[in-house]
């Protein structure tokens, strides 16, 4: 057992899309933190969050993943899988994660299997495999994926976006919040016992007459967004639109269980290409003409984000305002300093939310820096010399 437990993992790590999607990760991480030094004179999250943040997430999910896909007998073709790979690493250089959704991955490989003709590829890459058994596989993993891609955007999404200080339309600066994350799956899956070169000792299970092969393989899922509104509830909503992609995909695999037809293929996998790229559109053209919600006002300190531990032991939230600090009124970071030196321990801070209700909120500042609540506000300037509060 032990033995097929490793023999498994090593096809995940020999996988080159492994480490190209590593070193997008690490491209995203040094970009991220420039981002963040151009804005605040600081980065808010070190370059090892990103992958840190994403690593138990996405074991979970993979793990998720593999025993629904084991438990519906899943087989896909060899060169299925390394068509979603190719794919995966073309959109993995456009920079933009959110292209990482199974919807336009195996969209486009559905596609350009229907497209291509087999007789200009190599004879290893030909789909030996019955399309009455093929078409509602490849459905069935992207209906899947997106459910695990909802749950992930859902659960680990909204985990610390980066802010940013943007110019808006008016040449006034407006808070910002992106978020770029990247999730790198193993998934286990079961290939035809022969397809791809292996040792005799590679474990080999037998369903019926078929001989199947265990194989474990990175899959990628992304998700990317700049939302100038509070970032949790845009973010759960890209979360309940890839859940309503999810149930239609499911839909159109069952359509090919009982009708497994070239043209229902192909039409399923156009209408989930063209819902996410709608979507995606849609979302983009929505975040360009709203109203930005974090601005700066003038009668109180509205909070963008917050990088120390103080301000989020308070239970401070990203959109709130700060009204009053130690009793005195603040509106800027000048005014918020000063207030905060009337006592460098310990500080009660007047706190009005994003529904106009103020309370009250108080704690101890040690465990950052002095005079420190470890927050990042909107403001005027994009740049001032002592940005963290």
């Amino acid at each position: 057992m032990t033995e097929t437990f490793f023999i498994a993992l090593g096809s995940f790590f020999l996988h080159p899309l492994l480490y190209i999607s590593l070193a997008a990760m690490a491209i995203h991480s040094a970009l991220r933190v420039g981002r963040e030094r151009d804005s605040f004179h600081t980065r808010v999250f070190a370059k090892r969050a990103d992958f840190i943040l994403s690593f138990l997430p996405s074991m979970l999910a993979g793990l998720m993943a593999s025993v629904l896909l084991l438990a519906m007998g899943l087989v896909l073709p060899v060169p299925v899988l390394a068509y979603a790979a190719a794919a995966s690493v073309l959109l993995l250089f456009s920079g933009k994660f959110h292209l990482q959704s199974p919807a336009y991955v195996l969209g486009v490989v559905s596609i350009a299997y229907l497209v291509i003709p087999m007789s200009l590829l190599p004879e290893w890459s030909s789909f030996q495999f019955p399309e009455e058994a093929l078409f509602p596989s490849i459905l069935v993993l992207m209906a899947v994926l997106l459910f695990i891609q909802s749950f992930l955007i859902r659960m680990n999404g909204q985990a610390l976006t980066s802010p940013q200080l943007k110019q808006g339309k008016r040449g006034r600066y407006i808070g910002v919040h992106q978020v770029k994350r990247l999730w790198i799956l193993p998934i286990v899956l079961l290939i035809p016992e022969g397809i791809i070169p292996a040792f005799t000792y590679w474990p080999v299970f037998y369903i019926g007459e078929a001989s199947l092969q265990p194989i474990v393989i990175p899959f990628l899922l992304g998700f990317g967004k700049v939302t100038r509104s509070l970032p949790k509830q845009a973010i759960q909503n890209e979360a309940y639109n890839q859940f309503g992609l999810a149930i239609l995909a499911s839909l159109f695999a069952i359509g090919l269980f009982v009708h497994p037809a070239t043209w229902l293929f192909l039409v399923s996998s156009l209408i989930l290409l063209l819902l996410q790229t709608a979507h995606h559109v849609r979302a983009w053209i929505k975040e360009r003409n709203q109203p930005a919600f974090l601005l700066k006002n003038k009668e109180a300190a509205g909070l963008l984000a917050y990088c120390r531990e103080p301000a989020e032991k308070m239970d401070i939230a990203i959109g709130e305002e700060i009204v009053k600090v130690n009793g005195l009124v603040v509106f800027d970071e000048q005014s918020l300093y000063q207030a905060l030196q009337v006592n460098p321990v310990y500080c009660k801070l007047e706190v009005k939310d994003i529904d106009g209700e103020k309370r009250f909120a108080r704690g101890p500042l040690y465990s950052g820096e002095h005079y420190q609540l470890g927050v990042l506000l909107v403001r005027k300037e994009a740049r001032l010399s002592d940005s963290i509060l």
